[in-house]
């Protein structure tokens, strides 16, 4: 059985010159041709109305002389005539005599035209006087088909050359941005710096997003990674998690009951961290499958609040010019919010006062109402931000003042809150602090069950 051979591959110049070349020479023959007879009919026309009164003026000139019988006046007038470019025979009859002149140097036998008339002595045509015939040669007319053919063709192909080398220099352009998309396939880089500049706008726009579509997969490439690492953390942390909440039920008799509550709800937290993590690598691996959505429960905002304060005071005995302190409502407020992304979301702002503050300083961490919405604010004496930084720190995030920070706190933050239908609003002054306020709808369905801050701990889910 024989190998077939690879099909050898042309250009799409070659393709277009071999389809381009045939039509163009059937056409411009075709409209040489037409406009050449529509050019012969026109001349002709004109031509023979022209030669119709030549004659009809000698008849007329002519017939005097003979009416006299002076027929050497009607020789020479008769030569005369001849010498006309356009006559090539003329030929004069009478009773007594025949006088014909021609055009010796005319040859041609095509394209001849004869026009004749009899002569008679009075207008009642019953004196017969003589016979005038006088043939026309019109072979330059049909000559001129030709020659008008030739040269509407020479300026068709020149015209089609023209277009032709036009067209060839725009598909080599094509052909050359082909080649530059093809190794951006191929490569499938999207940094911008090495994508090639394209003349074609069209070419352009799609190198454009193609360097997008490069980035997108990229990056959505790393995060995956990321989240398989972070799932992997989260997976192997549970064992000195469990370990620690073991040592810490074993040593509550020696502890402050102030610390113990501290560390339980520390250890807690770190827990529902991880438990988030692999709840949420979880969710986008199977994202095309259905999942119930998890059922919103209000949550006590002044025992979270309490729980993360008692967190961070702990934190501060290092720093005695530093304090955190909370002002809450007489009447505990609800909102629907799961209560570790509530207490990760304010474990983090106030982790930022903090460093803002540095080892002098205070945070107040305050809860009011406000028609419907509670209002969570922390505010506090540090640094502060500048103008320029804080219009850009939300949306497109960003580290102020920390040297190993990484700018993806507030991005988080905010994140959350708009997704639990909430606010996030910050303002500041350098040298003077920064007040952070978020505003959250409260809960209308007070008779829910409430979450509580104690949750089901990893020993338990592990057993």
């Amino acid at each position: 059985m024989g190998i077939l051979g690879k099909s050898p591959t042309r250009s799409i110049q070659r393709y277009f010159l071999r389809i381009f070349i045939p039509i163009v020479l059937l056409v411009s023959t075709a409209i040489s041709g037409l406009l050449a007879w529509n050019d012969y009919r026109v001349n002709k026309t004109s031509r023979l109305d022209s030669q119709k009164l030549t004659f009809e003026t000698f008849a007329a000139v002519v017939r005097q002389p003979l009416i006299q019988g002076s027929l050497i006046e009607a020789r020479i007038r008769a030569n005369e005539l001849a010498q006309n470019s356009q006559i090539f025979c003329i030929e004069i009859k009478s009773i007594s005599e025949t006088i014909q002149s021609c055009n010796k140097l005319k040859t041609s036998s095509s394209g001849l035209h004869r026009m004749d008339t009899d002569l008679y002595f009075s207008e009642d045509a019953s004196n017969w006087m003589g016979h005038i015939s006088i043939t026309f040669d019109n072979s330059d007319l049909i000559a001129g088909i030709w020659k008008n053919a030739g040269k509407n063709a020479i300026g068709f192909v020149l015209l089609a050359v023209i277009l032709f080398a036009g067209l060839s220099i725009g598909f080599s352009r094509i052909r050359i941005e082909l080649n530059e998309l093809m190794k951006i396939l191929e490569t499938q880089t999207g940094d911008k710096k090495k994508t090639p500049k394209f003349k074609i706008s069209e070419f352009s726009s799609l190198a454009e997003n193609l360097s997008y579509q490069f980035e997108v997969t990229k990056a959505a490439a790393e995060a995956k990674a990321a989240l398989d690492v972070a799932r992997q953390v989260a997976h192997d942390i549970r064992s000195p998690i469990v370990s620690l909440q073991v040592a810490l039920n074993a040593a509550q008799v020696h502890l402050d009951p102030t610390i113990k509550g501290v560390l339980n709800h520390s250890a807690q937290r770190i827990s529902d961290i991880a438990n988030d993590v692999i709840s949420q690598y979880t969710a986008s691996s199977k994202s095309s499958e259905y999942r119930v959505p998890i059922q919103k429960l209000p949550m006590s905002v002044d025992l979270a609040l309490n729980e993360i304060v008692a967190e961070k005071s702990l934190m501060c005995r290092q720093t005695p010019q530093v304090s955190v302190q909370t002002k809450l409502n007489t009447e505990d407020t609800f909102i629907e919010m799961q209560v570790s992304d509530f207490k990760r979301i304010i474990s983090n702002l106030i982790d930022n006062a903090l460093y803002a503050v540095s080892d002098r300083g205070s945070i107040d961490v305050n809860c009011t109402r406000i028609a419907n919405e509670c209002c969570i604010s922390i505010v506090d004496n540090g640094s502060g931000i500048s103008e320029s930084v804080l219009k850009t720190i939300l949306e497109k995030g960003g580290s102020f003042g920390k040297p190993n920070g990484k700018g993806l706190g507030l991005q988080w933050a905010k994140k959350i809150i708009e997704k639990y239908n909430g606010r996030i609003l910050i303002s500041s002054k350098e040298g003077v602090g920064t007040a952070v306020r978020i505003f959250l709808p409260m809960s209308m369905n007070r008779n829910a069950k409430v979450q509580t801050g104690v949750q089901l701990s990893l020993a338990a889910k592990e057993a």
